[in-house]
């Protein structure tokens, strides 16, 4: 067997390969006893059929399937052996003509794969490259007050008074009346809870009137500061929505209960049930203890931008060919369903974008020994896990419950393996940032959001 490389430009290469007839042939014998020893053909016992039999029936296929076995190692090997580093996949050259074979009559076989090189990447602007913005969002009063209310609400008592209030929640007996103010035959029919604020400011005087048992008669679809469909669903309770047009435009309201939130007072107890038992134990003290919590949340925000700013500015300024032509081709060739050249045409420069990306993500990786250990992935999933039972509201869970949930994310192969992707990527990202000089800005929360609700605006156009 031969094998042999012949360049076709900077980034293409052709590997034709010499196999010759005693480099498969002793495999395919195998394989047909193999063969033999397993199938089931009438007239035969299983186990019992003549080789002879398997190869007239099954010899083209196995001779198939040893010879392109028998490519692919070596074509691999030989990748491996020289320290070749190509994009995606060795793939029949474009004048390549399928195999002439026959079991009856095996040759040598001659085959010449195509490959893709990957280009010499110059990562030389990363540190050349002029200061970035690292914006330091202003912690302002009204922040730190806005914190403190949604914490005392958080821990808030419940009344239960006679006379309606701004903020109260509304328990409501709703009922479907005819044009006459009477009660509906087969109408709507429910109770609901209805929160002050979901009023309708011009018409909350008619509830702040109400105590309990009192009621007051109404258009629904009005008053309530929700779509039609909405208020079908969440305060009439309908579980047929095509029926909404039946329904019509009166109904009674009748009051049955008023629930109050009361804000926890800032006293000893307070900071006790919040912060435990060596937390703030003064208002001017929460009020530190908030600002740094604040100013380390905004500094992942703004620091999310910055890492953004960076990946742009690497994509756009680290120039490098590609070798396009081969790149389409080999998608056509590896996509598991039929692509159309438009199709690839229109969606390559994203794969492009993304391509260029992961080589200049692998040279990092590479040349900065950038390497993730087991224990550290399992920190990250349980980061990731912890941070999602807070997602859903799910903070006081006992130990135990939690740990267990965690257990079972640890053993789940494909989770583990996007988590250690994304801590590789994180790691790339911050020893970008520690290359680059930045300068820190200082920003309002307000200016900053518009910021980046602008840039990500702009980054879905551009998807």
């Amino acid at each position: 067997m031969t094998i042999t490389q012949e360049k076709i430009s900077d980034l293409k290469s052709l590997v034709r390969i010499n196999l010759k007839k005693e480099d498969y042939e002793p495999k395919v014998t195998e394989a047909l006893k193999k063969l033999a020893k397993k199938a089931d053909i009438k007239g035969f016992r299983k186990g019992m059929v003549p080789t002879g039999v398997v190869k007239k029936m099954y010899g083209n296929s196995v001779l198939a399937e040893e010879i392109n076995k028998d490519l692919n190692d070596q074509m691999w090997k030989y990748l491996q052996d020289n320290k070749i580093d190509i994009l995606g996949q060795p793939i029949p050259a474009p004048d390549q003509a399928m195999l002439d074979i026959d079991i009856n009559s095996m040759a040598d076989v001659d085959f010449a794969y195509e490959i893709g090189l990957a280009p010499e990447i110059d990562l030389s602007y990363i540190e050349k490259a002029p200061a970035f913005t690292k914006y330091k969002i202003t912690i302002e009063d009204k922040m730190v007050d806005e914190e403190i209310d949604r914490i005392r609400k958080r821990f808030a008592t419940y009344e239960y008074p006679e006379n309606v209030e701004a903020n109260d929640i509304l328990s409501l007996t709703i009922e479907e009346l005819n044009t006459d103010d009477s009660l509906k035959e087969g109408g709507v029919s429910t109770v609901s809870s209805v929160m002050m604020d979901l009023i309708k400011k011009e018409y909350q005087k008619d509830f702040l009137a109400l105590t309990k048992g009192g009621s007051t008669e109404q258009n629904v679809w009005d008053i309530i500061d929700r779509d039609k469909e909405g208020i079908a669903k969440n305060i009439l309770n309908l579980t047929d929505l095509t029926k909404i047009d039946e329904v019509g435009n009166n109904f009674k309201l009748t009051l049955n209960n008023i629930t109050r939130s009361k804000p926890a007072d800032i006293d000893e107890e307070f900071f006790k049930k919040v912060y435990g038992e060596n937390g703030p134990k003064t208002e001017e003290e929460m009020r530190e203890n908030i600002k740094k919590e604040l100013d380390a949340y905004f500094d992942g925000q703004t620091d999310g931008f910055l890492i953004n700013d960076l990946y742009k500015a690497v994509i756009e300024n680290v120039d490098f060919p590609l070798p396009d032509d081969f790149m389409k081709r080999w998608i056509k060739v590896a996509n598991e369903k039929d692509v159309t050249d438009e199709e690839i045409d229109r969606d390559y420069p994203k794969f492009a974008k993304q391509l260029r990306w992961d080589l200049i993500t692998r040279k990092l990786i590479r040349e900065n020994n950038i390497e993730n250990s087991p224990e550290e992935v399992k920190e990250r999933v349980r980061q990731n896990t912890i941070q999602q039972l807070y997602g859903y509201g799910l903070r006081d869970l006992g130990g135990d419950w939690v740990e267990q949930f965690i257990s079972k994310q640890m053993n789940d192969k494909e989770a583990l393996k996007q988590t250690g992707e994304q801590l590789l990527t994180d790691k790339v990202m911050y020893h970008i940032k520690s290359k680059v000089k930045t300068k820190d800005t200082p920003i309002s929360f307000d200016d900053f959001k518009a910021l980046n609700d602008k840039a990500g605006a702009e980054e879905e156009e551009r998807a």
